[in-house]
């Protein structure tokens, strides 16, 4: 067993986030945003989640986001279904996250944006990380969700209105171990400056077909700029 831990950033590139997967760090990779607001929702209550043999399920994420106030930076808190048991098999859940609508849970819930991250389909082992609010869970269309921690944009307007950046580390503040068995495939990215993203999920917003079995050709779909790589490892 091996793990990669994420302590304070994420990877958000647009081949990974809605092409292909997420990609956790591996090493620090930090991109500061101009000042923002605090999030919607207070990070009190740290608890323990525990999520073992997860790989192949299905899991969902929203964001909840916050514009700042004289410019064009957002924080917000990201709900993320890991840890919380699927009612229903996943392509019912599946449709029912595609059906939520962002301005009926603005509306409900708060912020001045909402972001849809998913479907999404585990590809490590497992995880450990913390959940906040005393592991209180968020129903949404009949999935529950727990807080994990934050995420800044240097520009809410851009991330709501056009495509995410292809490659281009945002700030995601949670703390995650992910868990990979002994032999299993690990796929990652490497930054020209030598930064090692892994990844731990993959998803079907673009590509509905999109799988764990498909990995194995990810290396042949994916667009790098210049100098950045893709290998794989047991």
């Amino acid at each position: 067993m091996k793990s990669r831990s994420n302590i304070s950033q994420a990877f958000f590139g647009a081949a990974a986030l809605v092409a292909a997967g997420a990609f956790a760090p591996s090493s620090e990779a930090i991109a500061q945003t101009a000042a923002a607001p605090p999030p919607s929702v207070a990070l009190t209550g740290p608890c323990e989640v525990r999520s073992l043999n997860w790989r192949g399920r299905a899991f969902y994420e929203v964001l909840f986001m916050n514009r700042a106030p004289g410019g064009p930076a957002g924080i917000g808190n990201y709900f993320n279904s890991i840890g919380t048991p699927l009612e229903a098999p996943a392509e019912v859940t599946d449709a029912r996250f595609r059906a939520l609508n962002a301005d009926a849970l603005r509306r409900e819930f708060g912020g001045d944006a909402v972001f849809f991250n998913g479907p999404r389909r585990f590809v490590a082992n497992g995880v450990t990380g913390i959940a906040y609010n005393n592991c209180a869970r968020r129903e949404m269309g009949g999935i529950h969700f727990h807080v994990y921690g934050t995420f800044e944009v240097p520009n809410l307007e851009a991330m709501m209105t056009t495509a995410i950046p292809a490659y281009h580390p945002l700030v995601s503040r949670r703390t995650n171990s992910f868990i990979f068995n002994a032999g299993e495939q690990v796929h990652e990215l490497v930054t020209p400056a030598g930064e090692v993203y892994t990844l731990f999920s993959l998803s079907l917003k673009v590509d509905p077909n999109n799988s764990i079995e498909r990995l194995a050709t990810l290396g042949e779909r994916l667009t790098l700029p210049a100098g950045w790589r893709y290998w794989t490892s047991s």
